[in-house]
């Protein structure tokens, strides 16, 4: 009967949780665009009747419908969707980690770093929470005290693969930081069983061997004409390349003084 009674009252919150965004989308289409409110921890605590974790499971799947959806236009509200869910739930790992990743790249690097710091903090035995930290340490950062601290945290987690514990271990090795960058994203990709998280690492390592190519191809046109392309056109003009790369991320590239690649 207990049971029964908690699994009840979760339906009821899951019911008013559609019924709310129902009724906004309806109204959205009368109103202006505005991001939606996220209730303060205690307001929520107090409306749950005690079932915190059911209450950050809702904030959790919210979060992601708001992310993935066509609910924002923004994704300003994603980190308050995401404290909220491990305020609730302080051993939820599936928040820190995602905050820890997909923060970052929409512009908010403190907020996770803060999400991510707060999950190692609590002791998350999620070896993602930590590795995803040092990522954001090494490429937001440039802080290679801190991301070797949280790599070899993510190595040392109960349960974190193969792949993890290499990158953990070799991290710092490599002189060229496009190449220990793709290590990185190559080792959450390997590890990953998350389809977005998957697919952003996926188009990181495309981005950068993009421009590694676009690097040797610059190379061979210097030897060439003696002097460096002004455009990756320029490449395939001379047969270097047979077309321009597409950039997963739709950046387009350029080529600095020295004849490196770069995107914008």
């Amino acid at each position: 009967m207990r049971r029964f009674f908690f699994n009840l009252i979760f339906v009821l919150l899951l019911a008013a949780v559609i019924s709310v965004q129902y009724f906004a989308d309806l109204d959205s289409k009368k109103t202006p665009y505005t991001e939606p409110l996220v209730f303060r921890p205690e307001i929520v605590r107090a409306a749950d009747l005690g079932l915190h974790n059911a209450a950050s499971d809702l904030m959790w799947l919210t979060a992601i419908q708001y992310f993935g959806g066509s609910e924002s236009r923004t994704s300003e509200k994603l980190d308050d969707y995401l404290f909220l869910s491990v305020n609730l739930d302080p051993q939820f790992a599936y928040p820190y980690a995602f905050g820890a990743l997909l923060l970052p790249a929409l512009g908010q690097v403190d907020d996770g770093i803060k999400i991510a710091e707060e999950g190692v903090n609590n002791n998350v035995p999620d070896y993602r929470i930590p590795y995803y930290l040092a990522t954001t340490y090494y490429l937001n950062k440039n802080d290679s005290v801190n991301a070797t601290k949280y790599f070899d945290i993510a190595a040392n987690t109960p349960g974190a693969p193969e792949g993890i514990k290499r990158v953990a271990a070799n991290f710092g090795s490599r002189a060229d930081k496009r190449a220990q960058t793709i290590a990185i994203w190559q080792g959450i990709f390997e590890t990953t069983r998350d389809e977005v998280v998957k697919e952003r690492a996926k188009n990181y390592i495309i981005h950068f061997e993009i421009m590694n190519l676009l690097d040797q191809a610059s190379a061979r046109y210097f030897e060439i004409n003696k002097k460096y392309p002004a455009a990756p056109q320029d490449l395939v003009d001379t047969r270097i390349l047979t077309a321009v790369p597409v950039d997963p991320f739709g950046f387009e590239y350029i080529f600095n003084a020295d004849g490196k690649s770069q995107a914008k």
